[in-house]
């Protein structure tokens, strides 16, 4: 019996696992789950350094409004000066640079006159001018990037700062991709009479890398039941989920569920109240391998990939899998069907009022050029045969 898409993405979740986690160069680790909590293990900055260009002082030496204050040295970043600040004397500075001993402010150069071997300073400074202290940024021991958090290009600058070259991140999921069907051809292929081409593949493969996956097989094979099940089985090994296109319905020739009854895997729900992809599948493996078989029509498999695979790959990343969705206003008719929930590729604009709406172009299953340029799914109701133009309509955006 078909589920709603609630029911199945709540099943979904119910079995997808966080994955262990992996050590990774700062480098390769944008958008990956941070496995374990980042705590610093020094201060950040690590002393006191200069927020400016211009010269170490004693504030003492300025209470008169005024000094001429001998230089006896420079601070370059990188550097220490290697000598100590005293009464009635400076030392050049660059930002960045460690504050002297005996200093304790920072004379921008722009407050001052100097011929190279003294230094005017006009006005007051007070202590702590333009000194950025030890650990102004991060404490020693802080907690500054909690488990669980996507590390983004400012987590990496971060952790870069507190010296953590490699951090633990969740690993990404391994993921097969297993086409059926014997009319399927490789592009640059010769196209035999009643052939199509493989779009399934290449899609769902970059589907697959886009959500975070690492993509280890793609195979495919033909409308026989003892060749699904070879594939698959093969396809199976080492990985943490599969997914099929095609052969998920009852005709003849739709192989794919007693291939992964023969070998093992439990059907959580086979079918779905959804417009397109109702024949999708999802099954589980006594290890926790998750199978998604979906419809082999183009836009059936894309549609199911982002409602039900995503939301697995990213509770397994150790993201949130939970879909959060807004509300637009339709400005075209929005077309339903009873008994299902059906989605929409939708273009949106932000206007005055909030998100609007309208479909790409025709919304049929095998029109694979209706998902260009979408950027967010349209879900009419399963009670509803349709939104009217005005209405407001439930919608996921789309990476």
């Amino acid at each position: 019996m078909a589920v709603s898409i609630h029911e199945a993405r709540a099943a979904v979740l119910e079995h997808a696992q966080v994955l262990d986690a992996e050590d990774v160069f700062l480098d390769d680790a944008l958008g990956r789950a941070l496995a374990l909590d980042a705590s610093a293990p020094n201060d950040v900055p690590p002393f006191a350094a200069s927020a400016m260009d211009g010269f170490a002082i004693r504030a003492a030496d300025t209470v008169a409004g005024a000094a001429e204050l001998e230089l006896i040295g420079e601070a370059k970043a990188g550097t220490e000066a290697g000598v100590s600040v005293r009464r009635g004397t400076a030392v050049r500075i660059s930002t960045g640079a460690p504050v002297p001993d005996g200093a304790d402010a920072i004379v921008p150069q722009e407050m001052t006159t100097s011929d190279g071997t003294t230094v005017a300073v006009v006005g007051q400074i007070a202590i702590g001018y333009h000194v950025r202290p030890p650990g102004e940024d991060i404490r020693a021991g802080e907690l500054v990037v909690p488990a669980g958090s996507l590390l983004g290009p400012a987590e990496l600058g971060v952790l870069a700062s507190m010296n953590i070259p490699r951090p633990s991140v969740v690993r990404r999921p391994r993921v097969a991709i297993a086409g059926t069907g014997d009319e399927l051809t490789d592009p640059g292929q010769p196209l035999k009479p009643g052939a199509i081409r493989d779009s399934n593949g290449p899609a769902l493969g970059g589907a697959v890398h886009r959500a975070g996956g690492e993509l280890v097989a793609r195979v495919r094979v033909g409308d026989d039941l003892e060749a699904t099940v070879s594939v698959l089985g093969a396809a199976l090994r080492d990985v943490d989920m599969l997914i099929t296109t095609g052969g998920v319905s009852v005709g003849p020739h739709d192989h794919v569920r007693p291939a992964l009854a023969r070998l093992g895997y439990r059907e959580v729900f086979a079918g779905v109240k959804l417009k397109p992809g109702r024949p999708t599948t999802f099954a589980v493996g006594e290890d926790g391998t998750l199978v998604f078989a979906l419809p082999g029509n183009p836009v059936s498999a894309l549609m199911a990939f982002r409602l039900f695979v995503v939301p697995a790959m990213d509770a397994m990343l150790g993201r949130s899998g939970e879909h959060h969705p807004l509300t637009a206003t339709a400005d075209e008719p929005l077309e339903g069907a009873v008994g299902r929930t059906t989605v929409i590729r939708c273009r949106t604009t932000l206007q005055d009022d909030g998100w609007h709406v309208r479909p790409t172009k025709s919304q049929e299953s095998h029109i694979l050029t209706s998902m260009l340029n979408v950027d967010a799914l349209a879900l009419v109701p399963e009670d509803r045969d349709g939104i009217e133009a005005g209405e407001p309509v439930e919608i996921e955006f789309v990476g």
